[in-house]
């Protein structure tokens, strides 16, 4: 139990590691891109750029949910056929049920992207 909690802990200071590395990255390069800039200031730029990657990460994290793209198409097929012709036809419901929901995002991606948007709200919310 012991080794899987020091992974763990190991694993939780490598993401956070390269979040904050990212941060400071992405932090510098909006010194230099903003710092003559009026409408918009660095701090405010890291603002934007949290939230887009926490939407992001979140996004990665969560995934497709596992539907083939297959299904998918047959789906909105289906859909459409329904919409246009006005008939009843296998729904999307119906075409969605055969494929069970996982999430298979990439995980790891999502988790630093997460994990860099935190950071960097935290950063813009302490300077001001």
């Amino acid at each position: 139990m012991a080794r899987d909690k020091k992974r763990f802990l190991l694993s939780l200071l490598a993401h956070a590691g390269v979040s904050t590395l990212i941060v400071v990255t992405v932090y510098f390069v909006d010194i230099l891109l903003f710092a003559s800039s009026e409408m918009l200031s660095p701090t405010d730029a890291l603002f934007v750029e949290g939230i887009m990657a926490l939407i992001l990460g979140l996004m990665l994290l969560l995934g497709r949910g596992g539907i083939n793209l297959s299904s998918l198409r047959a789906a909105i097929l289906s859909a459409t056929v329904e919409a246009t012709s006005g008939t009843e036809s296998v729904g999307p419901a119906e075409q969605m049920r055969i494929d069970a929901w996982r999430s298979r995002g990439f995980k790891r991606a999502g988790l630093v992207l997460v994990m860099t948007g935190l950071i960097m709200l935290a950063a813009y919310f302490l300077t001001l």
